[in-house]
């Protein structure tokens, strides 16, 4: 659906995007990740067409969309860290507003809004001005506005900004529901939040790509094999042949959760699981358990970030 090749993006001689090459497809929600000052932003800005790349392109379905044009922007819904609302104006009028510069039909638009009001749940605040509206009903008008249109991308920055715990849960939920027929780009400081929701990850480091794929996928390309091994056995010859298996960084004792089983780390470079029994064997223990440790995505960021120095 969607193909960035190659994008950059110069403030004169601030290189904000790197040659930065991805792709977006529906059904997915993408998760964007970086440090602040890593080209989230200016990422979506030029997806959203905010913004025209230095140099590179951008493919909606093989064509160019510098050669699309409005039809490529149609296909957009963009909802800003802070989303552009007119304070004068009533959350209906703003979206009314935003159905006339999208193209909606008169005649559709009354029903239109009602949906989107009912979905992101401000059907109650439509005859209120959006200067008098909390941050979180500020930002659920500002997802509304973004779903005018039912565009076929959807880029969100920090949607749950602001939000209340009840809140938050919800609007979770409205962009699992989004992703099954939508490609969506979700950017957040929140790392639980884009490991609850997101099927796939972009992490950018100052402009440049460190790594894309789904949490297991990066963790397998960038972050270090962990195996929580069960065993029975006496003395520390079961820790010395697992240590001495090429590849492996470290054993430590993990507490027991079993009676009568020692419970090890083995911590790795690369997968290692193959041998584990066979160095267990011939080290005269019993092996109950071996599972490798779930990645998790607060430790995989810490340590590509690090990597880029």
């Amino acid at each position: 659906m969607l193909r960035l090749e190659g994008i950059t993006k110069a403030y004169h001689r601030h290189q904000a995007l790197r040659g930065l090459t991805c792709s977006v497809e529906k059904g997915q929600i993408v998760g964007l990740l970086g440090t602040n000052g890593a080209g989230k932003s200016t990422a979506m800005n030029i997806i959203a067409g905010y913004l025209a790349p230095t140099s590179g392109r951008i493919l909606w379905d093989g064509e160019d969309v510098r050669r699309l044009g409005g039809a490529y922007l149609s296909e957009v819904g963009f909802m800003p860290e802070t989303p552009p609302l007119y304070p004068e104006l009533t959350v209906r009028e703003q979206l009314e507003y935003v159905c006339g510069l999208r193209r909606i039909r008169r005649n559709k638009r009354a029903a239109h809004i009602r949906a989107l009001c009912e979905m992101t749940d401000v059907a109650d605040r439509m005859n209120m001005p959006t200067r008098s509206l909390s941050k979180g009903y500020k930002q659920r008008v500002g997802l509304a506005q973004a779903l005018i249109g039912n565009p076929s991308l959807i880029v969100l920055d920090e949607p749950t900004s602001g939000l209340d715990p009840e809140q938050i849960v919800s609007i979770r939920s409205l962009i699992r529901e989004l992703g099954r027929d939508h490609a969506v780009i979700l950017s957040s400081h929140i790392l639980s939040e884009i490991e609850d929701v997101c099927s796939s990850l972009i992490i950018l480091r100052r402009g440049e790509m460190a790594a894309c794929g789904t949490l297991q996928e990066i963790a397998a390309q960038h972050r270090t094999g962990e195996y929580r091994v069960r065993v029975r056995a006496r003395g520390e010859r079961v820790c010395e042949s697992l240590a001495a298996l090429e590849g492996v960084s470290g054993v430590t004792p993990l507490p027991a959760r079993e009676s009568g089983w020692e419970d090890l780390l083995v911590c790795a470079q690369q997968d290692v699981a193959g041998q584990i029994p066979q160095a267990l064997l011939a080290a005269g223990a019993q092996l109950r358990m071996l599972c490798p440790m779930e990645a998790e995505l607060e430790e995989l960021f810490m340590k590509l970030m690090q990597e880029g120095g």
